[in-house]
Parts: C-alpha cells; sequence; structure tokens
C-alpha cells in the first residue's frame, strides 16, 4: 500500500479516537470516517482479490489471510478490554455504558464473532460493532463479487437504493453502519478499483476534494452539533473517493523514511480503532479518577484528556504492531507469496 493510503488510514482512525474521546471537538468525525473505512475496504479486497487471489482454488488462503489480518489483534485487544471492565467496572460503565462483563452465551458469542455486536447491548470493545459490517462485505465482494466488473457494478447498482430506501426509514435497518445501510459505500469503493484509471485526477480537483471532505468531517457536523447527519454522511463518499483515487494514481516514493512512517502509521489504525476505549478506561482510573471525556469543563480540560489518551492509544497501538501484526505478517506474506506464485504458474503456457 502506498504512502498516501497509510496515511489516509491513520487520519480515519484519528478521527474516530477523537471522536469517541473529545467529541465536542469533533462531532460527527466518527462516523464520517468509518464510511471512509468502508470504502477503502470496498477498494482494497477488491485489489487483493483481483490482483492476488482471484484464480480458482484461492478461496481459502484469502479467508485465511484476511482472518490473520482481523483476528490476532482483535481476541489480544478484547482480552485488554475483559480485563479493564474487570479491574476498573465502575470507570468502564461510566466512560461508555457499553462496556459491560458478557452474561449470557448470546452476549460472549456476540463478543467473538461480531457479526452481532451492532444489535448487542454489551460491546466490551465499543467501536468494534463496525466491524461485522466490514466482515459482510470480505465475503460478499472477496469471495464473489470482486472477481468481475460487472458483478461489482450489479452490487453496487442493488446497494444503491436500498441504502436510500434505509436513509428514509422505508426499511427497517440503519442507514449507518449496517450492511444493508451502507452496503452502497462498500460497493462504490470496489467499481472504484475496476475504474482507478478511467479518469486523471490533477493536484486541483484532490485539494478540492480535500477541502471538501475536511468540511464534511469537521465543519457541518460542528455547525449542527449532531454526530449523524445522512446527508453529510452520504456527501462525504464523493470526495473521499476523489482524494483516494488521487492517491492510487500518484503513489509517490516506496522507499525512504518517509514512506516508512506511513506505513507504521497505517499499520497502528487498525489496533488503535479496537484499543482506545480500552485504554481510556484505564488512564482515566489511574490519572482522571475514573471521569469520562464528558466530565471534562472546557476546552482546555478536554484537551489535556484527549492527550492523555491519544498517547495511550499510539503506545499501545505500538505494541500491537511490533508484538503482534510483525509476525502474523509473515504468515500472511508466505499465504500471498503462494497464492501469487501459483497465479503466475498458471499465466505460463504449459504451466501445470
Amino acid at each position: 500500500m502506498n504512502a498516501g493510503l497509510n496515511l489516509v488510514r491513520f487520519f480515519l482512525a484519528f478521527n474516530v479516537v477523537l471522536f469517541h474521546l473529545w467529541n465536542a471537538a469533533a462531532p460527527g468525525a466518527g462516523p464520517v470516517a468509518v464510511l471512509g473505512f468502508f470504502f477503502t475496504s470496498g477498494y482494497l479486497i477488491t485489489q487483493i482479490v483481483q490482483e492476488v487471489y482471484r484464480p480458482p482454488g484461492r478461496t481459502w488462503s484469502f479467508l485465511l489471510n484476511r482472518s490473520l489480518r482481523i483476528y490476532p489483534q482483535y481476541l489480544a485487544a478484547l482480552g485488554l478490554g475483559l480485563l479493564a471492565i474487570a479491574v476498573y467496572p465502575d470507570a468502564a460503565s461510566h466512560i461508555n455504558s457499553y462496556m459491560r462483563w458478557p452474561q449470557t452465551a448470546g452476549e460472549w458469542r456476540d463478543q467473538f464473532d461480531m457479526f452481532g455486536l451492532i444489535d448487542s447491548g454489551v460491546r466490551v470493545l465499543p467501536a468494534t460493532w463496525t466491524l461485522g459490517t466490514e466482515l459482510y462485505f470480505y465475503l460478499v465482494i472477496g469471495l464473489v463479487t470482486a472477481r468481475s466488473r460487472r458483478a461489482s457494478i450489479a452490487l453496487c447498482a442493488l446497494s444503491l437504493p436500498l441504502g436510500l430506501l434505509c436513509a428514509a426509514g422505508v426499511l427497517p435497518f440503519a442507514f449507518y453502519g449496517s450492511a444493508v445501510g451502507n452496503g452502497f459505500v462498500f460497493a462504490l469503493g470496489s467499481v472504484a478499483y475496476f475504474y482507478r484509471d478511467a479518469v486523471r485526477i490533477g493536484l486541483p480537483l484532490f485539494l478540492l476534494a480535500c477541502a471538501a471532505y475536511l468540511a464534511h468531517v469537521y465543519l457541518v457536523p460542528s455547525l449542527e452539533q449532531a454526530d449523524l447527519d445522512k446527508a453529510n454522511l452520504a456527501g462525504s463518499v464523493l470526495p473521499f473517493a476523489v482524494i483516494l483515487l488521487y492517491l492510487v494514481q500518484h503513489p509517490g516514493a516506496r522507499a525512504g523514511w518517509p514512506a516508512r512512517i506511513a506505513a507504521v502509521l497505517g499499520k497502528i489504525a487498525y489496533p488503535m480503532f479496537l484499543l482506545h476505549w480500552a485504554v481510556c478506561v484505564v488512564l482515566s482510573a489511574w490519572l482522571f479518577h475514573g471521569l469520562a471525556s464528558f466530565d471534562m469543563q472546557g476546552a482546555r480540560q478536554g484537551a489535556g484528556y484527549f492527550g492523555a489518551m491519544f498517547a495511550g492509544v499510539l503506545a499501545c497501538s505500538l505494541l500491537f504492531y511490533l508484538l503482534i501484526d510483525q509476525p502474523v505478517e509473515r504468515w500472511r506474506r508466505v499465504i500471498r507469496r503462494g497464492a501469487a506464485g501459483r497465479r503466475a504458474a498458471r499465466l505460463v503456457p504449459g504451466a501445470p
């Protein structure tokens, strides 16, 4: 992945953390960032299927690779979240009411498979309810539609009106975050891969898209003082698509220390997303008497609270990157190389 896309992933994760741990500074930034993640996932799932896992027989390699990307860090974060709740239950329930010890078999199941978190009243890692939606489209796009441009367009044509009906309240699914309501974002990302070079995006359009996207992230929600605006959420997808395609068309340098730093920032975006609530519980119990961000009075207190939390989130995310992601990545490379090698062999005339 190029440096620009890595920085985008870090920026999206930062906005989710900012939205949760200092909401007064950026109301609405988190949901807009989540749709950015959805679009990016649709694009990248399609890319890796087309470029590595497209040949028949590569399904299991794709599923294994995706599982290794998601679950080792998720399970480790889940363990830390359970520990934080067990040690600091009062701080956990005050900071986020979803952070409770699971009581039933169904609540435990939801924590591990993630698909049911969107409707669960217990979320050890509160933000990860959106991962259930991601997993649906890892399967739908990764196993079915990403193998064909026509299938990807068909998914887009189906999901766009479904999203509109959810936004209008006609269908009984949430517009924000649900697989039905936001399927069109994944589908648009997938279609964008097939048309990534159809229109050349220059610097002026890219800068305009950046300004428009920042307005969707910060300006509109701040003016409205609203976390969820369906029109703003949907409108943010277009400038984000332009930004992503520009970065794809202009990948920049792939070596040197700036690219290496960007790569690390991109890698820690996922553990930042997973860990920030659990880290907040622990640091709040240690440093802020179990108080939440909404207890802070004024910008100065809010900034101090968020600064301490974000430093802790970065430190823990770097540890996850070093201790979990890097070792697991070695196995993922083996899987990718095996799939790519078998694909190359099929492209050679007379190869078995």
